[in-house]
């Protein structure tokens, strides 16, 4: 059964669908007391909220929620956490403010910047967006104005994902974060995710399935893992050269 992920939340308290339950299974397996976490794109705040308790009180989260009306929501879940700062702010790259659509809280997951993925779902014609402004921030500049040094940055943004990364790009090019991403398929209409793959490749980073128990799988063609498992979309981890190495060697 696949569920909204409002619905998914209200009635399971956390997210019930394979990909966010391996995706959770990574985040415990390798995020550490007194770390950072960024949430970018955090709807009502699942992943932010477990950041924060495996963080914890000498850990940072720093969570991003674009939609106003999404964001009400996820201060209420999270108000009460001293470790978590919370932003209504899009992450792109630049200052500026662009055009954003919010569905109704049914399918408020898929609030986006491109409507056009979503004009052939079944509940598209019935739940329509309504177009709003929102203001932009660039990452790369609110991680140097809060000397912040994130261990994993999570990035679920409905086809932003390109943005994101290049407005992080000096970041990256200095840091070696975790990266995780979700990935569109070719249906969905991925250039944008294809795009922001071959930035973070050329940033030194490659690319991860992650399995069933949390733990990270080489891939090589993004595309083919999607399409030969029929996945709309998957979680995958971005993780620099060095530390892949690294990590083969400590498990040898």
């Amino acid at each position: 059964l696949l569920l909204p992920s409002s619905t998914d939340i209200y009635l399971t308290g956390g997210k019930s669908h394979e990909s966010e339950t391996r995706l959770a299974r990574f985040m415990i397996n390798h995020l550490e007391l007194g770390d950072t976490f960024v949430d970018v794109g955090a709807h009502y705040g699942y992943f932010t909220l477990l950041g924060s308790k495996l963080v914890g009180h000498e850990g940072k989260v720093f969570t991003f929620e674009a939609s106003q009306t999404t964001f009400d929501i996820l201060d209420k879940n999270t108000c009460n956490r001293t470790n978590i700062k919370s932003f209504n702010l899009a992450v792109a790259d630049e200052v500026s403010e662009l055009t954003f659509y919010e569905f109704p809280n049914l399918y408020s997951e898929y609030n986006t910047l491109d409507v056009n993925q979503f004009r052939s779902a079944t509940w598209f014609s019935q739940y329509k967006p309504r177009e709003v402004t929102i203001q932009t921030i660039v990452l790369d500049q609110l991680l140097s104005e809060h000397q912040a040094y994130p261990k994993m940055i999570k990035i679920d943004v409905e086809g932003a994902e390109l943005k994101v990364i290049n407005g992080l790009s000096n970041y990256l090019s200095e840091h070696s974060p975790l990266l995780v991403m979700e990935y569109l398929s070719q249906e969905r209409g991925n250039e944008q995710h294809q795009e922001a793959a071959h930035q973070l490749n050329a940033l030194g980073y490659l690319s991860y399935t992650i399995d069933g128990n949390g733990n990270l799988n080489p891939i090589k063609n993004i595309n083919d893992y999607l399409n030969e498992r029929k996945l709309e979309s998957d979680n995958l981890v971005f993780l620099k050269k060095a530390k892949a190495i690294n990590r083969v060697k400590d498990l040898a």
